[in-house]
C-alpha cells in the first residue's frame, strides 16, 4: 500500500522539478492586496425561543489576502496568503448566543504555485482537489443561500417546544450534525496538481496529511442560445486523516440561461464510512437573474442518515441579492430547517430571516 501511494504521488513532483529547471534568474514579485467584509443581521426561532444576531456571514466570510506572481520564461511562479477574520460567525450561533462572540483568526491559504502549459502544481494550504465540487452555483445568490446550508445555521441545536434539546452521546445535536453537502476536505495542507483546460474540461488531484487524497473533474462552457453550464465531480478517501475513515463522492451542476436569466442548480453527494451507515444528500435551487443587478432563488435540500440511520434533515429557503455598484452586494434570505429523528419525537423547526452586505476590495 505504501509503495503504491508513493508512486501515485511521484507524477506531480516530477512535473514540479521540470518546471523549476525552466526558471530564469530570480526577479521581484508584485504584491496585490484584496479581500472583503461580509456582515449580516439574523432573526432566528427554534420553536421554543427566539433571538436576534449581528454576525459574520460564513457563506463567504470576512477575509483579506495577499497574492502575487512573476513570469520566468514559460513558467509562472506565484503565491497566495489569505486570512479569515471573524467575530460571531453565522455557522457557530445557537439561540442562546447573547454576546459578540470570540474573535477568530484563521489561515485559509498559505500556498506557492508553479504554472506551466503542462498544468499547475500547488504546495501548502489551499483547496483540496475536491473542494467546491458540490457547490457549483451560477444563481447569483450563493452569498446567502447555497448547498452548504450549515454556514448560516450549523450551530443551532434541535429543540422541542418545551425547551428540551436533543442529545446524543452526551452532546447537543445540532443542524450541523445532521446536514452536509459532502464537499471534499475543504482547505488543507496539500500537494495539488491541476491539468490544463481541454475544451472547458479540467482535472485535479491532491494529497494531504494522514495519507488522504482527493480527485476532481470540472467543466465550464457557454453555448449560444443555451447559456452557461458549469459542473464538477469530486472523490475523497480520508485514510488516516479522519476517524472513522470514509470515502465520499459529491458533485454539482448549474445552468444559467443568459438571455432570460433563468437558472437551475443541482448538488448530490454521499459518504460511505468504514464504520456506520452510508449517508446521502440532495439539493436543488431554481433562480432568476434580471435587470443586470438582481438575483432571486428558491431552494430545497435534504440529508439522510448522517448521524443515525433513518434520520432526515431538510431545509427550504429563498434568497435575494442586488449588486447596485461594483464590489457591493446587498442580500436577504429566509430559511426553515426540519428534522425527522430515526427514533423518538421530532423537534420543532428552526427558522431564520437574514439580511446583510458583502463589500469587496
Amino acid at each position: 500500500m505504501k509503495k503504491s501511494h508513493f508512486r501515485s504521488g511521484l507524477a506531480p513532483i516530477v512535473v514540479f522539478a521540470m518546471m523549476l529547471a525552466l526558471a530564469a534568474p530570480v526577479q521581484a514579485f508584485d504584491v496585490k492586496v484584496s479581500g472583503q467584509v461580509n456582515q449580516l443581521i439574523m432573526a432566528a426561532d427554534n420553536g421554543f425561543d427566539s433571538n436576534f444576531f449581528i454576525a459574520d456571514n460564513d457563506n463567504s466570510s470576512t477575509r483579506f489576502r495577499f497574492t502575487g506572481d512573476q513570469d520566468f520564461n514559460s513558467l509562472t511562479i506565484g503565491y497566495k496568503i489569505e486570512f479569515e477574520a471573524q467575530r460571531n460567525a453565522s455557522n457557530t450561533l445557537d439561540i442562546n448566543n447573547n454576546d459578540d462572540g470570540e474573535f477568530e483568526w484563521n489561515d485559509r491559504w498559505l500556498e506557492a504555485y508553479f504554472l506551466h502549459k503542462w498544468g499547475k502544481v500547488s504546495i501548502g494550504k489551499g483547496d483540496g482537489a475536491a473542494n467546491n465540487t458540490s457547490e457549483v452555483d451560477l444563481s447569483g445568490t450563493a452569498v446567502i443561500t447555497y448547498a452548504g446550508v450549515n454556514d448560516t445555521a450549523g450551530g443551532f441545536t434541535w429543540t422541542f417546544n418545551d425547551g428540551t434539546k436533543i442529545t446524543r452521546g452526551g452532546a447537543n445535536l445540532t443542524i450541523g450534525n445532521t446536514r452536509s453537502d459532502f464537499d471534499g476536505l475543504s482547505r488543507n495542507v496539500r500537494l495539488r496538481y491541476d491539468t490544463p483546460k481541454f475544451s472547458g474540461f479540467s482535472f485535479a488531484g491532491s494529497a494531504t496529511n494522514g495519507d488522504a487524497w482527493e480527485l476532481s473533474g470540472w467543466y465550464a462552457g457557454e453555448f449560444k442560445g443555451f447559456g452557461k453550464l458549469a459542473a464538477a465531480l469530486g472523490y475523497v478517501d480520508t485514510k488516516d486523516r479522519e476517524t472513522p475513515r470514509y470515502k465520499q463522492m459529491g458533485g454539482s451542476v448549474s445552468w444559467l440561461n443568459t438571455p432570460t436569466g433563468l437558472n437551475v442548480t443541482l448538488s448530490l453527494g454521499q459518504r460511505d464510512p468504514k464504520v456506520g451507515t452510508k449517508a446521502k444528500n440532495g439539493y436543488v435551487k431554481v433562480g432568476w437573474k434580471f435587470l443586470k443587478m438582481h438575483a432571486v432563488s428558491a431552494e430545497y435540500g435534504q440529508t439522510k442518515d448522517l448521524d443515525l440511520k433513518g434520520d432526515k434533515s431538510s431545509n427550504w429557503g429563498a434568497g435575494y441579492v442586488v449588486t447596485p455598484w461594483q464590489g457591493v452586494e446587498l442580500y436577504g434570505a429566509l430559511r426553515s430547517y426540519s428534522f425527522e429523528q430515526s427514533v423518538g419525537p421530532n423537534p420543532k423547526n428552526v427558522k431564520q430571516i437574514m439580511a446583510g452586505t458583502r463589500i469587496k476590495f
